[in-house]
């Protein structure tokens, strides 16, 4: 068993939808260090909301 010490994760949550009647398919993601979130949204007639994600690395955690 790994020490979360070692490997600290974080909680991202999900942008509200534009509307609150409108749900967001992700609620939210678990990053690691030297990791952030692009959200995709949908958009609709109604208004847009959080459909789905990548996980990116930031750049200062990136090799050079």
């Amino acid at each position: 068993m790994t020490s979360q010490s070692s490997n600290p994760q974080r909680i991202v949550s999900a942008p509200e939808p534009s509307r609150p009647e409108l749900h967001n398919t992700v609620l939210n993601v678990d990053c690691s260090e030297g990791e952030e979130v692009e959200w995709q949204w949908t958009e609709t007639a109604e208004g847009r909301y959080v459909s789905g994600y990548r996980i990116v690395r930031t750049e200062s955690d990136l090799p050079s």
